[in-house]
């Protein structure tokens, strides 16, 4: 796969945020577990003790940078076919193991870079955006191939045979 397409970084960095994300999150769980199977504290008063406190806003920041990467997912436009595949399987491999809901923020299409395109188009979900990215992307490789076959038959040289018969019609 060629790996100069910028949605395989974007890709990774989700991917790796996501498991930092599931990390903290069971850092924090651990915590919780650790004050209240050791009596230290009741359920409820385990969210006041400073490590539980230290261990949320830990969680807290890992998925904000993993819903900050998501978006990069939707901003940045393949540019090539494998990394549209790439992008598009990614997503769908996704929902299939795990939460989307976890994994992938909520967009609600109201504001740039998602501003809605035409009337109804609020409220659609993440996974709206990711395919509205991938046709783009391919709409412009497309364009971008028939460029350069244009490009290509426009420089073609003229037979000899051609230029004879170009000739005589004149």
């Amino acid at each position: 796969m060629n790996t100069d397409d910028p949605i395989i970084a974007a890709i990774e960095a989700h991917r790796r945020a996501c498991a930092e994300t599931r990390a903290a999150f069971e850092h924090q769980s651990a915590v919780e577990n650790e004050l209240v199977a050791g009596a230290l504290v009741s359920a409820g008063e385990a969210e006041n003790d400073p490590q539980w406190i230290a261990a949320n806003a830990i969680a807290g920041e890992t998925l904000a940078a993993q819903d900050d990467l998501a978006m990069k997912l939707l901003e940045t436009q393949p540019t090539t076919i494998a990394g549209a595949a790439a992008l598009l399987t990614y997503y769908a491999d996704v929902l299939a193991t795990t939460q989307p809901d976890v994994v992938f923020p909520v967009v609600d299409g109201n504001g740039p870079p998602f501003a809605s395109e035409s009337i109804g188009e609020s409220g659609r979900d993440f996974g709206y955006f990711i395919v509205r990215n991938v046709a783009a992307a391919l709409s412009d490789i497309a364009a971008a191939g028939e460029a350069i076959a244009q490009h290509k038959t426009d420089e073609l040289p003229i037979c000899p045979t051609d230029r004879v018969l170009v000739d005589a019609a004149e």
